[in-house]
């Protein structure tokens, strides 16, 4: 291309025979190029998507619980306090999130639950899960810090989640 300003032109004429070329290119080779786009663009989906249905097909990634069975041994799901001790003395720190059902569940785009915060667990929850400290199934061995959700005993959450 020329950097002149009559060069609009050209570039046009230039892309309509590349169009007039493609058109008179023989049929099998657009059907063959089109299916390797295809075959392409399919491919790049389904990378993508594996880890989605690997969760959806395999229940999920594994528990903490089932990882890391020293946390598994000290976790009773009925007694989160007694829990909290355990882990404690472990070596570990154990943040509570408290999370209740949202009796609006769902209108208006709510949230199903709510969660805060909670320097210890109260009478009458039980755990939900166990987290490691960014709320993921996944911690680091060296990690010390872990996060346990907890309900209260007759939740529709805690009845849910198994």
């Amino acid at each position: 291309m020329t950097p002149n300003p009559a060069s609009t032109g050209i570039a046009a004429l230039d892309e309509l025979g590349r169009r007039l070329e493609a058109v008179a290119e023989p049929p099998r080779k657009r059907v063959r190029r089109s299916r390797r786009w295809a075959a392409f663009t399919f491919g790049v989906l389904a990378l993508v998507a594996t880890p989605a249905i690997a969760t959806v097909v395999l229940d999920g990634p594994a528990r903490i619980e089932a990882t890391h069975r020293e946390i598994g041994a000290a976790i009773n799901r009925d007694d989160p306090a007694a829990t909290g001790r355990a882990l404690e003395q472990l070596g570990f720190h154990v943040q509570w999130m408290l999370i209740t059902d949202n009796p609006g569940r769902a209108r208006d785009g709510e949230m199903p639950t709510r969660w805060r915060a909670v320097d210890a667990p109260p009478a009458g929850t039980k755990i939900l899960s166990v987290l490691g400290k960014d709320g993921s199934l996944a911690i680091d061995p060296g990690a010390r810090v872990l996060q346990i959700e907890i309900s209260p005993a007759d939740s529709e959450i805690l009845r849910s989640h198994p």
